[in-house]
């Protein structure tokens, strides 16, 4: 261990990467996220409308806010060219019609022009207004009827959620967190592995080791605990990195630093670490065998690199609606842990299922170090150069 922390692209890995990436994606992303906002919400509207000589008190309503700007004379035409290229922020065409089905008591039409990329925060405003002078003309309709608003809403609908808010987000962050902690145990694991066999191979310091008192078991199990134990400390501090970056980020809402401190609890916490280990071990089994096949560093990186891809999709599966913790996709290594995170954060957990989730990662570990054994035990593959 004292000399994987001697290599300085080990430490950036395991150490440095790990514990400053999400404070910083997550400082960068809120900040540029929450700055685009208060510039959003600042900005005067530059909307082009075309009346046809219609919807006089629409357009009048429009003008009377603030922080709208009505831009005249501008061509129909020429709408979405100025929307693509920043002239205007929104268009309005209004029917020829719309004043006499309006009278009529039919449905008129506005067609409204935006650009989809500045994510609704202009179309809101725009659309708040038209929602109101709706709400106007479905009121002064039922006035000529004498009726009231009860007329055109018969039926009333509340929901209730079964998961509380707390449990529902839980599960929104928890089916996220896998995704990061996951790839970084395999990234903390990927180059002491490499190191440690593909690297003593190209020193030529393997034979050396091999003839010193100690079984080769022993060696193995060594090297193979300097593997987990790294990919172990790289989950965690990317878990703490994680934590520090919404505690300490002045843009981040404390309502969201109140949550995460309900959803992150110290139990929580605990069992996903103890996930870590058994998941890690299994990763070392895929790792240390790959490693000892591999001629030179390089090639050890072309062969295990790949792996990054695979352990991605059980991942992103989990993330998809629909997918939960049940006997079967507790026993599918990497599928099991990020969908029992998701529970545990949430708060929903079954501890049955953990259970079987953890005795599914310790039978792959036991898998993995048997291969591990079988492969360091054979000269050929530790000799292979």
């Amino acid at each position: 261990m004292l000399d994987m922390l001697r290599d300085r692209r080990t430490v950036i890995t395991m150490i440095v990467m790990p514990i400053l990436l999400m404070p910083i994606i997550i400082s960068l992303s809120s900040y540029i996220a929450s700055d685009r906002i208060k510039k959003a919400q600042a900005k005067d509207i530059k909307i082009a409308i075309s009346a046809n000589e219609n919807g006089v008190d629409l357009v009048k309503r429009f003008k009377r806010q603030k922080d709208v700007q009505i831009i005249e004379g501008v061509n129909k035409k020429d709408f979405e060219e100025l929307i693509r290229n920043d002239s205007l922020d929104l268009a309005i065409d209004i029917s020829e019609d719309f004043d006499s089905r309006i009278e009529n008591g039919k449905t008129a039409e506005v067609q409204v022009f935006f650009d989809s990329t500045d994510e609704g925060l202009f179309m809101k405003r725009l659309k708040n207004t038209i929602d109101n002078y709706k709400e106007f003309i479905v009121k002064s309709r039922l006035v000529l009827l004498g009726e009231e608003m009860n007329l055109i809403k018969p039926i009333k609908t509340s929901e209730q959620d079964v998961y509380t808010q707390t449990e529902s987000l839980g599960k929104r962050i928890g089916g996220f967190l896998p995704y990061i902690f996951v790839i970084f145990c395999l990234m903390g694991a990927m180059y002491p592995a490499i190191d440690l066999f593909t690297g003593e191979k190209e020193r030529g310091t393997m034979e050396t080791i091999l003839s010193v008192p100690a079984s080769r078991l022993q060696i193995l199990l060594g090297k193979m605990l300097v593997v987990v134990l790294s990919g172990v400390i790289s989950g965690v501090l990317m878990i703490i990195g994680l934590y520090l970056a919404l505690k300490l980020n002045p843009d981040v809402p404390g309502w969201v630093i109140t949550m995460a401190n309900e959803l992150l609890s110290s139990q929580s916490l605990g069992l996903i670490i103890l996930m870590l280990i058994p998941l890690t071990t299994f990763f070392a089994g895929i790792l240390i065998p790959t490693s000892i096949y591999a001629k030179s560093f390089k090639e050890a990186q072309s062969l295990i690199q790949p792996l990054i891809i695979v352990v991605t999709i059980p991942l992103v599966i989990a993330m998809m609606p629909g997918f939960k913790l049940d006997a079967f996709t507790a026993l599918i290594p990497i599928l099991n842990v990020a969908l029992a995170t998701k529970e545990i954060v949430a708060g929903t957990i079954n501890y049955g299922l953990l259970s079987l989730v953890f005795v599914s990662l310790f039978v792959f570990a036991g898998i993995g170090i048997a291969i591990c054994v079988r492969w360091f035990g054979a000269e050929r593959n530790i000799l292979r150069t």
